[in-house]
């Protein structure tokens, strides 16, 4: 959970990087995509959530909870 902590926070603070990483790998013809503007705060949301639940399993497995 720890490294999706991490991926979260990259993607939260960094969605552009993010999409030009992700599109190159899912994309035959990247360049060809056009991305709706929503899409950045989507992936930000998706980030935030990702650390969020990071944190929380961090803080149950400190806690013994």
């Amino acid at each position: 959970m720890n490294l999706t902590g991490v991926f979260g926070a990259i993607v939260f603070l960094f969605p552009d990087l993010y999409r030009r990483f992700a599109t190159a790998f899912l994309y035959e013809r990247p360049e060809s995509i056009e991305w709706n503007e929503r899409f950045r705060s989507g992936i930000r949301a998706i980030g935030a959530l990702y650390v969020f639940l990071a944190a929380k399993t961090y803080l149950e497995r400190h806690n013994g909870t």
